[in-house]
């Protein structure tokens, strides 16, 4: 064949491929042109997801193909494994619905808890839009002025329900490090729920909080000293609570630390937007492509500095990875946290 054929040959295999891309892209826009995307969120209104939530939906369509709208629904209960349940079983795989999860139901679903009706892995990752650091806070009457403290009193605090990490992470620090919070389910949609139980004298603190809902909306509290951040649970100390003392520093027990460590892995995955599993691949992609340009969007990223909304984002290729590592847990770490969590 001379060189004259040759090009002519890839010319033509350039013009036979071209229109593909600009195709694919065609088929996405078609889809969500004039399409609503359900957004599950699996707590009520007013709390940290919500926040989160209604912050991305301000924006994110005018970075989908298509520009679709995007509702919220709020769905709590099971401390989010009713959401978690819903988005991998219920919602439709055609690309219209995904979920902010909790991501204390991943950590369930890691050790096998029963009631969790989904695989990690399955899940079509989109983003994470907070690496979150949880803390424990009382309130100004309970009398307790540090974490030491928790070794020699009970404090009531409430919690959204077995599967949520404000029931699981107080629970399993009470096992692990002597602690003596007592805690009492039913405080379920969102943290302003259990900051009115302790201005009732209800509750005496809280954990399961983000640093980023601490941030973004108990800075009056703080600030006036009815509220107190006395205990941070996380792999690091959150680099804005460099003095309160991490729950891992407590650990002095190397299989206890150990299963503190796979309890608190999950908070990477603070603020998480997954799909259902097998949406197609196409749309997948548009939707995490998506994702990433609403992070850098300069008028999202202004509002969330303006709400106090916490950025320390990643991509569904990270998210896989985390889950992987969970799933990967060694099985004698497994079961000590399914100890812990009392996972039958």
């Amino acid at each position: 064949m001379t060189r004259i054929e040759t090009s002519v040959r890839a010319l033509a295999c350039l013009a036979f491929f071209a229109p593909t891309a600009p195709g694919v892209a065609d088929t996405v826009t078609d889809f969500y042109k004039g399409k609503t995307i359900s957004m599950i969120v699996a707590s009520g209104p007013g709390g940290g997801y919500d926040l989160y939530a209604r912050t991305l939906v301000r924006h994110y369509p005018r970075h989908i193909p298509g520009s679709p709208n995007i509702v919220i629904q709020y769905l709590p209960g099971g401390g989010g494994i009713v959401a978690a349940n819903n988005v991998f079983a219920v919602a439709p795989r055609d690309g219209s619905g995904m979920g902010m999860l909790s991501s204390s139901t991943f950590l369930l679903a890691a050790v096998g808890d029963p009631n969790t009706k989904f695989d990690n892995l399955k899940f079509t990752f989109i983003g994470n839009m907070n690496e979150e650091v949880d803390t424990c806070s009382v309130w100004h009457t309970s009398g307790i002025n540090s974490a030491d403290d928790l070794k020699t009193r009970e404090v009531i605090v409430g919690t959204a329900g077995a599967g949520s990490n404000s029931h699981t992470f107080p629970v399993g620090m009470n096992s692990v490090l002597g602690l003596k919070f007592k805690p009492i389910a039913g405080y379920q949609g969102g943290t302003p729920i259990r900051v009115t139980a302790m201005e009732r004298g209800e509750l005496q603190g809280m954990c399961g909080v983000f640093v980023s809902t601490v941030q973004s909306q108990l800075t009056r509290q703080l600030a006036g000293g009815q509220l107190k951040v006395i205990l941070q649970m996380g792999l690091s100390r959150h680099p804005d609570f460099k003095d309160v003392p991490n729950a891992l520093e407590m650990a002095k027990d190397p299989n206890g630390r150990a299963a503190l460590e796979l309890l608190f892995a999950q908070l990477a995955l603070g603020r998480p937007v997954l799909g259902p599993p097998d949406i197609p691949a196409d749309r997948a992609a548009a939707l995490q492509k998506a994702f990433d340009a609403t992070m850098d969007d300069p008028q999202f990223r202004a509002e969330a500095e303006k709400t106090r909304v916490e950025l320390r984002w990643f991509g569904a290729a990270r998210m896989k990875e985390v889950m992987e590592r969970m799933e990967a847990a060694p099985k004698p770490v497994k079961d000590d946290v399914r100890k812990l969590l009392n996972v039958q």
